[in-house]
């Protein structure tokens, strides 16, 4: 019975992309051109050296100095600190890949790190400064805020024991890394590409403007500067959406942690408190000082 619906779901979007062939097109060429100037070039240095950190002293630097301080504050092992730190400056969807690359490395549990997870959905500092026209500082300060706040409270949920897993990296000669290291980011980096492309392909052919802003971040954020006049609400709902990601981000992190072993709702409902809890933030403050 759902082989059904689907096939003419696909039908569907079929007739939508040919009705829609110009507006379609054009939503395409924003989409690599989006990805070419924003997003790649955020992506890609943390990306890249990501293997190098770990390889040579970045993970036990963050995991001596860092570490405690985080574990007495979220309850996380001194191993899951790397994956909170690293995620606060590359931001998502990369928080998932240091996920997946610490778990197959055998450095961290996958319980623990789909509960790090849970407030490590930074992101990158960079995108949001040049994506949010307005009070960019405040949403930034607000969005990374809100994370630490649920990553304290979830301290005191059920969640895994953390990891006493002892640090055991395999050591590599530079070149077999360094070729590791790029062919893993170019594949993550079109899987992130497609999955853009596809939801601005979508945009395109929806009719419903509130799809617009949450099926992809970026051009939800745009939307917000062209069609909202308030620029407290245009500050109110840019860091809503920056923390819930759109559904955009979400597939992308989906796809990443696919190959292991977790449960996606709590990510997902972990987000829509995200977005709520720093939308309100920048509410109050505007609200009470302006």
């Amino acid at each position: 019975m759902k082989s059904k619906y689907y096939s003419w779901l696909f039908i569907l979007v079929i007739i939508g992309i040919f009705y829609h062939h110009t507006e379609v097109t054009i939503e395409v060429v924003k989409a690599v051109t989006l990805f070419r100037e924003k997003v790649f070039p955020s992506l890609f240095p943390f990306l890249v050296l990501s293997p190098f950190f770990i390889q040579y002293g970045m993970f036990e630097f963050i995991k001596k100095y860092i570490g405690p301080i985080l574990k007495k504050f979220f309850r996380i092992s001194e191993n899951g600190a790397y994956l909170f730190v690293m995620s606060i400056f590359s931001g998502f969807p990369s928080s998932a890949m240091y996920a997946k690359n610490l778990c197959e490395k055998n450095l961290l549990e996958e319980k623990e790190a789909f509960h790090i997870l849970l407030f490590s959905h930074f992101s990158n500092p960079i995108f949001i400064l040049t994506m949010v026209s307005s009070h960019p500082y405040l949403v930034l300060t607000a969005h990374y805020l809100a994370n630490i706040i649920i990553g304290f409270f979830l301290r005191f949920s059920n969640h895994p024991s953390p990891s006493t897993i002892e640090t055991s990296v395999v050591k590599k000669n530079f070149f077999s890394l360094f070729t590791e290291a790029i062919k893993s980011t170019m594949e993550n980096a079109l899987f992130i590409l497609g999955v853009i492309v596809f939801f601005f392909m979508m945009n395109a052919i929806l009719p419903f403007s509130i799809t617009h802003y949450l099926l992809e971040l970026s051009q939800g954020l745009y939307y917000l500067q062209v069609h909202i006049p308030s620029s407290m609400w245009i500050a109110t709902l840019s860091a809503f959406l920056l923390s819930f990601g759109g559904f955009s981000v979400h597939l992308q992190t989906y796809g990443i942690l696919s190959e292991l072993h977790f449960s996606y709702i709590p990510y997902f409902l972990t987000r829509v408190i995200h977005g709520l809890l720093s939308a309100s933030l920048v509410f109050f403050y505007l609200y009470l000082t302006v």
